[in-house]
C-alpha cells in the first residue's frame, strides 16, 4: 500500500511509531538535560526541575555574548509521554512477534514500565524531613517545598480541634501583590482573603507613610535561595466577618506565635507552614555518631542509632547514608546533621513513595531482555560459524 492512500489513522500511527520520532525525542531529551543541569547553579535545583522536566513547553533563555536568546523547547513531561506513545507503537504493537524479538520486546516494556513508574512517582511520593536529637522521637515528616495556611479552631477551655482545616500552597503560590483569592468554608464564620504571597522573605517594620502596613508591618521579599529548604515564605490575609468587619494580619514561616482572631467564645489561629505528614510508627534516636575522612571536616559516614516504634513494638535499627529504613510503603534515609548548643541533631529524609522500587525492577528486566537477544544472537553465528562449508 503507497503512503498516499493510507488513510489518517495509519499515517498518525506511522509517525508515532517511527525511528525519526524517537531519535527527535530523544535528542531534545538530551538537550533539555543539558541545559536543565546547567540552569542548577542559577536557579536551583527544584526550579530547574520544574522549568525542564516537569513541564509540556518551556523557554530557554541562552546568553550568547551578552545577549539573551530565547528558544523554544518541548518540556519533559510532553518528552516523557511521547517517548512512552513511541515505544508502545513501534516497539510493542509494529515489532514483529516470535522467538528472534523476545529480548528486544522484554526490554522496550521494562523502559515503559520505568517511565510509567516516573509518573506515578510525580503524582503521588510524598518526600520530607524528620530532624532529632538524641532522645527524641517523631511520627511526623514535614515537606521540603510544599507551604500550607492551617486554620485551628481553639474553645474557650483552650482545648484545639484534632483536626486542621488547610489551604494547600497551589491555591496561593500564584497570589502576588494585587491579586487576591478568597477562601470560605460553610462551618467557619468568617472569610478568608490571601494576598501577596512571597516565597522567601522577611517580615521587617513599615514607614510611617505606608499604607499596605499591617500592625506597623510589611513584608519585605528577599532573593529566593537556590535550595528550596532555606526559603520563608510569608503571606498577607485579610479575615473577613460576617457583621462585615475585617482584621488583616500576616503569616510567616517564622512566627513565633500564629495569627489569632476571636468569633464569640471560639478563637481561630492561622498559620502559614510546611506540609507534614503522619507515619504509622515512630522513630527514636538514641545515638548519632559522624565519621570524617582524616584531617578534613568532610564527612565520610553518618550512622544513626535508632529504634523504631509501632504500636508500642520498640525495634532496634540502624540507619546510614545507604542502608535507609523501609516499612509499610516509607523509607527512612540518613540525610544530614546539625550540631547546636542543644547538642547533635541527625536529619532524616523519610519518602512514601508507590513506584519505589519499579525502576530497580525495571532494570533487571532490561539486563534480561538484553541478555536474551545477545545470546540469541550468539547462538546463531556459533551456529553458522561451526556449520560444515560444501565445497
Amino acid at each position: 500500500m503507497s503512503a498516499s492512500s493510507k488513510s489518517l489513522p495509519a499515517k498518525i500511527f506511522d509517525l508515532l511509531s517511527s525511528y525519526g520520532l524517537a531519535i527527535i525525542v530523544l535528542s531534545f531529551l538530551l538537550i533539555i538535560t543539558y541545559f536543565g543541569t546547567l540552569s542548577q547553579k542559577d536557579i536551583g535545583l527544584l526550579d530547574s526541575q520544574a522549568k525542564y522536566f516537569e513541564s509540556w513547553f518551556l523557554i530557554h533563555e541562552w546568553n550568547l555574548w551578552g545577549m539573551i536568546v530565547p528558544i523554544p523547547l518541548p518540556g519533559g513531561a510532553l518528552l516523557m509521554v511521547l517517548l512512552f506513545i513511541n515505544m508502545l507503537c513501534g516497539a510493542v504493537i509494529r515489532i514483529r512477534k516470535g522467538w528472534r524479538t523476545i529480548g528486544v520486546l522484554i526490554s522496550h516494556i521494562a523502559i515503559m514500565f520505568m517511565l510509567a513508574a516516573g509518573f506515578v512517582s510525580f503524582i503521588y511520593k510524598t518526600e520530607g524531613a524528620m530532624p532529632l536529637f538524641e532522645g527524641q522521637a517523631s511520627d511526623q515528616y514535614q515537606s521540603y517545598h510544599e507551604r500550607i495556611i492551617e486554620i485551628r479552631q481553639w474553645g474557650a477551655d483552650g482545648k484545639g480541634t484534632s483536626t486542621a482545616r488547610v489551604i494547600p500552597m497551589k491555591h496561593f503560590s500564584d497570589l502576588e501583590p494585587g491579586r487576591a483569592r478568597t477562601f470560605f468554608a460553610k462551618d467557619l464564620p468568617f472569610e478568608l482573603q490571601v494576598t501577596a504571597y512571597r516565597r522567601n522573605a522577611n517580615i521587617v517594620q513599615a514607614g510611617e507613610d505606608e499604607k499596605s502596613a499591617i500592625d506597623g508591618y510589611r513584608i519585605q521579599p528577599v532573593a529566593n535561595a537556590k535550595e528550596d529548604e532555606a526559603n520563608t515564605a510569608a503571606v498577607e490575609v485579610s479575615v473577613k466577618f460576617q457583621d462585615g468587619t475585617e482584621q488583616r494580619g500576616i503569616l510567616w514561616e517564622r512566627e513565633f506565635e500564629p495569627f489569632t482572631v476571636k468569633v464569640g467564645g471560639m478563637s481561630y489561629t492561622l498559620a502559614l507552614s510546611r506540609m507534614k505528614w503522619k507515619l504509622p510508627f515512630a522513630i527514636r534516636l538514641n545515638d548519632f555518631q559522624r565519621e570524617l575522612h582524616p584531617g578534613t571536616m568532610k564527612a565520610k559516614k553518618y550512622t544513626s542509632h535508632v529504634t523504631k516504634i509501632t504500636d508500642g513494638r520498640e525495634e532496634p535499627k540502624v540507619v546510614t547514608m545507604n542502608v535507609p529504613v523501609r516499612d509499610q510503603g516509607y523509607v527512612v534515609y540518613q540525610a544530614s546533621f546539625s550540631q547546636g548548643t542543644s547538642g547533635e541533631q541527625s536529619v532524616f529524609t523519610v519518602a512514601s513513595n508507590p513506584s519505589d522500587q519499579w525502576p530497580l525492577w525495571s532494570c533487571v528486566a532490561v539486563a534480561i531482555g538484553l541478555v536474551i537477544h545477545f545470546m540469541m544472537h550468539l547462538v546463531r553465528f556459533l551456529s553458522r560459524a561451526l556449520k560444515p562449508k560444501v565445497a
